[in-house]
């Protein structure tokens, strides 16, 4: 007995000592080619941030054409978007505002639950439910095009994709890892595409079209679909963007892939330890690393810059095509 407890006592000792021996690394670049300064000031601090736009603590949001708009947010309403010169506005409770660009409601309606993405086309509007509930409302009409109760999900990534308008088909990325294909003019549904069949954090990050082909992804896998067929990549997914005929998926360990449009992998890059908290592609690749570093590359991997940005990433961040939103800065990517 007395020979058992020893060996538990010696084990437990060297657990704890191997457990104050394992030190957390971080992302360490090589070199350091300069700073990135601050290009001007918010009117008040960034309060939260989203896929397809932000929010400061005054009230007034950020879209995803970089710009501070004078839109001033209801009290408790979360700003989700802007879509053709419209915005929309959610609350707790499910009351959805549609305003226009002279900050006047111009639809509102309550779901009565909390609303995780929305988008607008015309005068149809496209809902996610937080309880994975899909709707397509008339708002002309105030009537029901589609309902659908997809699977609950335990726990789901804070980076929801919006519902995405395809000329007559209205793409769902639901939290249960399908893209819901629906048509509009009837309300119907068209099919459902699996993409990932995880039972938490499940949800679709990532939702974009380029020509012919579609991309979704969730944490686990990225898909192509295009008339030629469905290409993936099962990956531990952080971010993905589209430059031209190019795919970058950013990986959990610190890879950028570059892909074509087949997804397939034409280069890789990786940067050890890094954890990327935004990205952005226009003529360049853009990544935002946590530790307080802008890395710049050409879109072939092939060129790098490492610039010093003012701190490390402990709040929210919004990141568009051309700017960096932080606290209550913003950096101009040139």
């Amino acid at each position: 007995m007395l020979k058992a407890v020893i060996s538990i006592s010696i084990l437990a000792l060297a657990l704890s000592l191997n457990g104050c021996g394992t030190k957390r690394q971080y992302f360490e670049p090589d070199s350091i080619s300069g700073r990135i300064k601050s290009s001007g000031s918010l009117s008040s601090n960034l309060k939260e941030a989203a896929k397809n736009g932000a929010s400061l603590q005054n009230g007034k949001i950020i879209t995803l054409k970089g710009e501070e708009n004078d839109i001033k947010l209801e009290k408790g309403h979360s700003f989700l978007g802007e879509f053709n010169g419209r915005f929309i506005t959610a609350s707790p409770t499910g009351d959805i505002h549609v305003k226009n660009s002279d900050d006047f409601t111009v639809y509102t309606l309550n779901l009565n639950t909390i609303i995780a993405s929305a988008s607008i086309d015309a005068q149809t509007l496209a809902v996610i439910a937080a309880d994975n509930t899909l709707y397509l409302i008339d708002m002309s009409s105030n009537s029901t095009l589609f309902q659908k109760k997809m699977d609950v999900m335990a726990a789901v990534d804070s980076r929801i994709a919006a519902p995405y308008f395809l000329g007559n088909l209205i793409i769902f990325p639901t939290l249960d890892g399908k893209l819901t294909i629906v048509d509009r003019s009837s309300g119907t549904l068209v099919r459902d595409v699996v993409i990932s069949s995880e039972r938490e954090f499940n949800n679709i990050i990532f939702l974009d079209v380029s020509g012919d082909r579609m991309f979704a992804s969730t944490a686990k896998r990225i898909i192509g679909i295009s008339p030629g067929g469905i290409n993936y990549i099962d990956e531990e997914i952080k971010n993905a963007v589209i430059a031209g005929d190019k795919v970058f998926v950013f990986t959990k360990d610190g890879r950028v892939l570059l892909c074509d449009l087949e997804l397939k992998v034409l280069s890789e890059k990786r940067f050890p330890f890094a954890i990327f908290a935004g990205v952005s592609a226009n003529e360049k690749l853009y990544i935002l690393e946590k530790m307080g570093y802008l890395i710049k590359s050409d879109l072939e991997l092939k060129e790098f810059e490492v610039l010093k940005f003012p701190s490390k990433i402990d709040d929210f961040l919004f990141m568009t095509k051309d700017k960096i939103f932080y606290q209550n800065n913003f950096y101009t990517l040139e």
